[in-house]
């Protein structure tokens, strides 16, 4: 009979003695960046772009509201050089997600969702 316990909380497979003294040792994170107030900063002035942008759109839940607060976001995101580096080095870390959650805001998904296809749709240099 195996000593593996697939019953376990998700990500901890006990095999033999689990007997750890100390630090959890081993344990993953998948949250990156959830706590790091860079990560916050650039939610929130995601936050306030799109505060500026969503109330002058008459159905900003329609396919349409969407791509203008989209097309309008990333036209204040190309104007603001140091925001749109701090957004593709989110990128390539890997806080989206963080930046998704931590942000509470629908459109900014749909916003980070549409740069990451143009970041991805660039050729690169």
């Amino acid at each position: 009979m195996s000593d593996l316990h697939f019953n376990a909380p998700v990500g901890a497979v006990n095999t033999g003695n689990t007997t750890v003294h100390g630090d959890n040792i081993g344990t993953q994170n998948n949250y990156y960046g959830i706590d790091d107030p860079n990560t916050q900063q650039l939610a929130n002035e995601l936050v306030e772009i799109l505060q500026g942008i969503v109330p002058q759109i008459s159905d900003p839940t329609s396919e349409a509201g969407k791509e203008i607060i989209t097309a309008a976001a990333m036209e204040e995101i190309e104007n603001k050089p140091t925001l749109k580096d701090r957004l593709v080095a989110a990128f390539t870390a890997g806080a989206f997600e963080a930046i998704k959650k931590i942000a509470k805001n629908d459109f900014v998904e749909v916003l980070l969702t549409a740069f990451k296809a143009g970041l991805e749709a660039k050729p690169k240099k």
